[in-house]
C-alpha cells in the first residue's frame, strides 16, 4: 500500500499522466491526479478520443499499479494533445473542488446530492456498478437510488456503507447526460422487436423512411448491438449511421442482413439515446469536427465490395468482422481484390500494421465499421509515426 501512496505522490508532485491498474477488475482509469486524501485519490479522467471526461474516485486498497511510462501512455497523451488541437468538444464539465485534508468520499457524495447528478459506484463484493442519485447521507452511510438506462424498473433504493465503496466515477459526459436526462418525465415502455427475415425486412426499410433509432443485435452469438439510423440498404446487407454511448455520431457500420437475429424499434434504452440525441443537439455535440455523419452510400451496388476497394485505393481503416471462426475481429485496411479475394494488414495491439496480412474472401466478410473516432485517431497516429 506504502508503494502505492509513494507512486501516487510522485505522479502527482510531477504532473504525470498515469494509468490506474485494478486489483479486481480490467477497467483502467487515464488522467491527471486532482488530489490525494486520506482515503483515497481523485484522478480528473480521459475518453479514448482524448476529451476530459470527470473524474474518479478510487480507494488506495484498490489500487494495483500506478503506470507513468508505456506506449498506451504516449498514445494517450496524442489522443489528447489531438483533441486540444482540433477542437473535439465535450458537455462542459465545470472543474470541482474538494478539501484533500479529510475524506473525499462524503464530500463528492454530499456534492452528488446538492446538485442532483447521477453518479456511478463500484462497492466491495459486487461485480456490478451502480448509477444513480443519493438520497439522503448520514454519517457513516448513505441512501442510493438506482438509474438504470437499460431498464427503467430498475430504480431501488438502497442504503450502503461508504466504507463499502471502493470507485465512484462522477461529472462524467454520459453522466452529465443522464443527470440531465433524470429530470424529464421518462416512463419505463416494453421491448418491442422484429424476428423472422419478413419482419425485419420491413421495419428496417420502414426505419429507413422515418428516420427512426434502432438497435440490432447480431445471431452470430458475439453480442454484437448496433443502436443507430438506416443510411442505405440492399438486398443483402444494411448500413447504420451508428450513435454511440453518449448519443453522438458513431461511425458507420454495414452488415449481412443475415448476420440480424433482431431488430429493435422500442425500448427504455433506445428512449435514453433519444434523450441523449436531443441533449446533444441543445449543446451543439451530435458530432465530432473530425467526423463525417453526412456520407451517402449507392444501395444498388454490393457494398462490402465498393467499400472494401475505397479503403485499400485510399488506405482508410476499417474494422472487420468475418463468419470464419478462426480469424478474430481486425482493424486494419485491405489490400487489392482480385478473384474476390484481398489481403488484410491488421493493427496489431503495440500499434504495428502487419505487414503480411491475412488472406480473405469477400464472401466471408459479415460487418465493416468505419468513419468512427477511434479508426480516426489510429489512423493518424500510424501517419504521424510514419507505419501508415
Amino acid at each position: 500500500m506504502s508503494s502505492i501512496i509513494d507512486d501516487l505522490q510522485l505522479a502527482e508532485r510531477q504532473a504525470n499522466l498515469i494509468n490506474l491498474y485494478q486489483t479486481d477488475s480490467e477497467v483502467v482509469y487515464t488522467g491527471y491526479i486532482d488530489s490525494l486524501a486520506p482515503d483515497g485519490v481523485v484522478v480528473n479522467t480521459y475518453d479514448d478520443a482524448g476529451l476530459q471526461d470527470g473524474a474518479v474516485f478510487m480507494r488506495y486498497r484498490v489500487i494495483d499499479e500506478v503506470e507513468t511510462m508505456s506506449e498506451d501512455l504516449d498514445n494517450m497523451a496524442f489522443r489528447i494533445a489531438n483533441a486540444d488541437q482540433e477542437g473535439l468538444t465535450t458537455v462542459p464539465q465545470a472543474p470541482v473542488h474538494f478539501n484533500a485534508e479529510q475524506g473525499e468520499l462524503p464530500q463528492i457524495l454530499a456534492k452528488a446530492l446538492t446538485t442532483k447528478q447521477v453518479i456511478l459506484l463500484v462497492a466491495e463484493d459486487n461485480d456490478n456498478y451502480l448509477e444513480g442519485q443519493v438520497q439522503m447521507l448520514a454519517d457513516h452511510q448513505f441512501t442510493f437510488k438506482t438509474f438504470d438506462k437499460f431498464n427503467y424498473q430498475n430504480h431501488a433504493t438502497q442504503t450502503l456503507a461508504y466504507e463499502a465503496i471502493n470507485i465512484v466515477e462522477f461529472r462524467g459526459n454520459e453522466l452529465l447526460l443522464e443527470s440531465a436526462y433524470v429530470q424529464t418525465d421518462f416512463q419505463h415502455v416494453d421491448a418491442v422487436k422484429a424476428t423472422g427475415p419478413t419482419a425485419i425486412d420491413e421495419t428496417l426499410t420502414h426505419a429507413q423512411a422515418t428516420h427512426q433509432l434502432i438497435a440490432i443485435q447480431s445471431a452470430d452469438g458475439s453480442d454484437m448491438f448496433f443502436v443507430g439510423f438506416v443510411n442505405t440498404l440492399n438486398a443483402d446487407s444494411v448500413l447504420i449511421n451508428l450513435v454511440d454511448m453518449t448519443g453522438q455520431f458513431g461511425g458507420y457500420t454495414l452488415c449481412r442482413r443475415s448476420l440480424i437475429e433482431s431488430v429493435t424499434i422500442q425500448s427504455d434504452y433506445l428512449q435514453t439515446m433519444r434523450g441523449f440525441i436531443e441533449l446533444n443537439r441543445q449543446y451543439e455535440l451530435n458530432v465530432q469536427p473530425v467526423l463525417n455523419d453526412e456520407r451517402l452510400f449507392d444501395g444498388t451496388t454490393d457494398l462490402f465490395e465498393s467499400l472494401l476497394r475505397q479503403a485499400g485505393n485510399f488506405h482508410t481503416l476499417l474494422h472487420l468482422t468475418t463468419n470464419n471462426t478462426l480469424l478474430p475481429d481486425m482493424t486494419g485496411y485491405p489490400g487489392q481484390l482480385t478473384n474476390d479475394h484481398f489481403i488484410f494488414y491488421n493493427v496489431e495491439d503495440d500499434n504495428q500494421l502487419n505487414r503480411v496480412g491475412t488472406l480473405i474472401e469477400l464472401d466471408q466478410v459479415v460487418e465493416l465499421s468505419f468513419g468512427y473516432m477511434d479508426a480516426y485517431l489510429l489512423e493518424k497516429r500510424l501517419k504521424d509515426t510514419g507505419n501508415l
